[in-house]
């Protein structure tokens, strides 16, 4: 890896006018992409479930971060270590964002209904295009957060709504928090350190942290791991689901922003359902069908371009996704 990169966070921000049209949702389509991919890991986490848990995360970001080194160095991608100014967002982005929102998520399926973990997760759309605008000194853009609101009443049809105690609904509350303080922090690292290398950081950081914690509370036998089922489940998460899905997400909060690349999420839950009817589940609801179409009219409006011809959440004026690879 190499950090003597010219240090992007020193040049000006820029802000670059909206693309419009076929050129925007082709600005969009990491965003939707890597939304899609995480969505489609909760059928496979939930094949998993007779695994030690907290092991099956540690596995799945370290082949995560194992994944992206090789991918960089096949791609000639330059990676850059955090830097002193980097390293609070960096172990905030693993603690909030990974070990924290699947932290949540254990413990909120023993107190909560899917749905309503389901429901919360629905309303980031929401946070990002508030927050992601406050975060840049912007006025939230009405329309971005009107799609929000809309993609994430689309969600929760696609989701349901659960019931769960006052545990299962504090860990609702917090996977809202850390999902989003994960994308919140990932783009103030990611004019310097681009999104591979953030992906790769965070990924690495939340392995360990996993690993310490699937030895001290769950003391796996290693053998577990090593069943056919086991390492494909973990592969997929990690290469695909994980390295793939984190890329591509931040490409979207470079090109987007993160209060605009927030509508993206709205992807995860048709994702979910949609894959899940493929691996043997049952067909979404007509219920579920009419949330993915208020997804979809929620996009077209969160993403309208304003009447300045500038994003009022416009991304970092950094690179793109072939950009953003800093090829050495």
């Amino acid at each position: 890896m190499d950090d003597m990169t010219p240090d992007a966070a020193d040049a000006p921000t820029l802000v670059r006018p909206t693309p419009t049209g076929r050129r925007f949702w082709w600005s969009a389509w990491p965003g939707f992409a890597g939304m899609a991919l995480l969505g489609s890991s909760v059928a496979v986490i939930s094949a998993t479930r007779h695994l030690p848990v907290l092991g099956v995360q540690s596995g799945r970001y370290a082949v995560a971060a194992g994944t992206l080194v090789l991918l960089a160095c096949v791609l000639r991608v330059r990676l850059v270590r955090p830097r002193r100014g980097d390293l609070g967002w960096v172990i905030g982005g693993a603690a909030t964002g990974l070990v924290g929102f699947n932290l949540a998520t254990i413990v909120g399926t023993r107190h909560a209904e899917p749905g309503l973990l389901g429901a919360a997760v629905s309303c980031i759309p929401i946070v990002l295009a508030i927050a992601g605008a406050l975060v840049q000194r912007r006025r939230p853009a009405p329309a971005v957060v009107a799609g929000a609101v809309i993609v994430g009443a689309g969600a929760i049809a696609v989701t349901g709504w659960g019931r769960g105690d006052a545990i299962g609904i504090a860990m609702a509350v917090s996977l809202i928090g850390c999902e989003a303080a994960f994308t919140l922090m990932g783009s103030r690292t990611l004019p310097r350190m681009g999104p591979w290398s953030y992906s790769i950081w965070t990924s690495a950081v939340a392995a360990v942290v996993f690993a310490v914690l699937s030895a001290v509370v769950e003391r796996p036998d290693p053998a577990a791991f090593t069943t056919p089922d086991a390492l494909a489940a973990i592969a997929y998460l990690g290469s695909v689901a994980t390295a793939l899905a984190f890329v591509l997400w931040f490409t979207g909060v470079e090109r987007l922003g993160p209060s605009r690349v927030g509508l993206c999420a709205g992807i995860a839950a048709p994702s979910a359902a949609l894959i899940g009817a493929l691996v043997g589940g049952p067909l979404p609801s007509p219920g579920a069908w009419l949330g993915m179409t208020a997804i979809a009219a929620g996009l077209v409006v969160g993403f309208r371009p304003s009447a300045r011809g500038r994003s009022p959440a416009c991304g970092t004026g950094q690179r793109g996704w072939s950009q953003g690879w800093r090829r050495g």
